[in-house]
């Protein structure tokens, strides 16, 4: 993964590091059935969704060797304002906790609930611009940052999360999910 380190910068790309398919899809008749294509990366990323320790550590594995030191990590915060403890922000929090690197997942706040993206919630990237917003800028000011997303589709969460960071002075804001939805 020569993404992840120091030459990396590629604002415009969005890393993942493998595609997500949804457990459950509708078919032809609108009737939620399971997905043939859901597969053992998909569950793991269900369980780190669901903070589950074994794909949190699954991941701090994956991740960890290929991060470089001296970066700040956050995450793309959750839907529901009130939700601050997600399996992707342990995993942040997990691998801020190497290597010199800082531990910024407390920068990026959902101030306004948004509707559940995977239930039909508007997409759009100003929806995330216009319920998000920073705290602590102090921590980013002139850093490299990377943000951890547990699945993207359309990526504009990560890039409204890159744009917020960008506005208030980082110096280069890298994002990565770590499923891409994929075709059903």
């Amino acid at each position: 993964m020569p993404f992840l380190n120091e030459e990396y910068n590629n604002p415009n790309q969005i890393i993942f590091l493998n595609t997500y398919y949804p457990y459950r899809i509708k078919n032809e008749w609108g009737k939620l059935v399971r997905n043939p294509n859901f597969n053992s990366f998909s569950g793991l990323v269900l369980d780190l969704k669901e903070g589950k320790p074994g794909a949190i550590n699954h991941f701090f594995n994956l991740l960890n060797p290929h991060l470089k030191d001296n970066i700040l990590l956050t995450y793309v915060p959750s839907h529901i304002p009130a939700n601050k403890d997600s399996g992707v922000k342990r995993l942040a929090t997990k691998l801020a906790s190497q290597n010199n690197r800082v531990d910024a997942t407390s920068c990026l706040v959902r101030h306004s609930k948004i509707a559940k993206l995977t239930n039909g919630g508007d997409r759009n990237q100003e929806v995330h611009l216009q319920s998000i917003h920073l705290e602590n800028s102090h921590l980013i000011e002139g850093k490299t940052v990377l943000i951890l997303d547990d699945v993207t589709t359309t990526y504009n969460s990560l890039f409204a999360c890159q744009k917020i960071l960008l506005d208030h002075g980082a110096k280069k804001v890298n994002c990565l999910a770590i499923g891409e939805t994929g075709g059903y």
